[in-house]
């Protein structure tokens, strides 16, 4: 790599970091309670707390703005340095940029440096590397979620394969940085995820029934239904 990529490959690592820091589901919840989300079931700011405490559509917009902030950098890292480099070089930029998101999801700097678990904006980052294997592998998990209800062990095993898929692509392609690169974004997520795995070996694991959270939105359309028919009276 040149300067001038050198520079642009600096500067994406901050503004992917900056961008991981982004709460969407603080910033949803923010003029609900003093503390939104942070103050409402496990006090996680992420997916399966939004699921719990708001129901199935803002938990998966939750997880849709969450990933976006892994696509977005680590995509253009890949189509960027690959253009302009080789694909090996955008493989790393992908890794780089993704980890760097990831880690100001987990630590952020606008929340004291308490954010979320950093699953899902691991999907979009693997998004970007395998479209179609992590599609297929999110919808066999999302599945998975509706039979064990445990959202840490479905986020750990979608980790897990995926890791496992690409580790063999990257080992294939010669690509250690890259490799290193992901291992240490996904064991940044096993450790955000150490007072779950606490719960579980405890058996005291917070469920992530999703039964219940499409409950909560059909409840969520009646009162609102209700309400506009009280006001038009």
């Amino acid at each position: 790599m040149g300067v001038y990529e050198i520079l642009i490959f600096i500067g994406m690592c901050i503004l992917s970091y900056l961008l991981g820091g982004v709460s969407i589901a603080r910033l949803i919840t923010k003029k609900e309670s003093v503390g939104g989300i942070k103050t409402q079931g496990s006090g996680n700011p992420g997916t399966m707390n939004m699921l719990r405490t708001h129901g199935i559509v803002l938990g998966l917009f939750t997880l849709m703005c969450d990933a976006l902030k892994g696509v977005i950098p680590s995509l253009f890292g890949l189509l960027f340095f690959s253009e302009f480099c080789d694909v090996k070089i955008g493989y790393i930029a992908l890794y780089a940029f993704g980890l760097c998101a990831v880690i100001g999801h987990i630590y952020p700097i606008y929340y004291k440096f308490k954010g979320g678990k950093g699953i899902a904006t691991t999907f979009g980052i693997f998004m970007v590397a395998d479209p179609i294997g992590s599609l297929i592998v999110f919808g066999i998990m999302f599945l998975t979620l509706f039979v064990i209800k445990i959202g840490s062990v479905v986020s750990l095993l979608f980790i897990t394969i995926m890791t496992t898929v690409q580790l063999f692509k990257l080992v294939m392609d010669g690509n250690w940085i890259a490799i290193v690169l992901m291992i240490i974004m996904v064991v940044l997520d096993v450790y955000a995820h150490r007072q779950n795995l606490s719960r579980l070996v405890d058996n005291k694991e917070n469920p992530a029934d999703l039964q219940a959270g499409i409950k909560k939105d059909i409840d969520r359309l009646k009162s609102k239904k209700k309400q506009k028919e009280q006001d038009e009276e």
